[in-house]
């Protein structure tokens, strides 16, 4: 995880932009902002790939 650097897009597996990356913070990838106003952790075992998450924006919104 090396490789995920603050403002790299977030994609979902269906190809759409969640937001960008803000940081990683212990086993969470920390987005920016989001529609909501609020800055969301994402587990960093949903990401394959630098920040291509393996699930879709749907299924991500039951971890977020």
């Amino acid at each position: 995880m090396d490789d995920i650097t603050p403002g790299l897009p977030i994609i979902c597996a269906d190809d759409l932009i969640l937001s960008s990356v803000e940081g990683v913070e212990d086993e969470y990838l920390v987005t920016t902002p989001l529609e909501d106003g609020r800055r969301h952790f994402i587990p960093l075992d949903l990401v394959d790939d630098a920040v291509y998450l393996t699930v879709n924006r749907d299924e991500l919104a039951e971890y977020l």
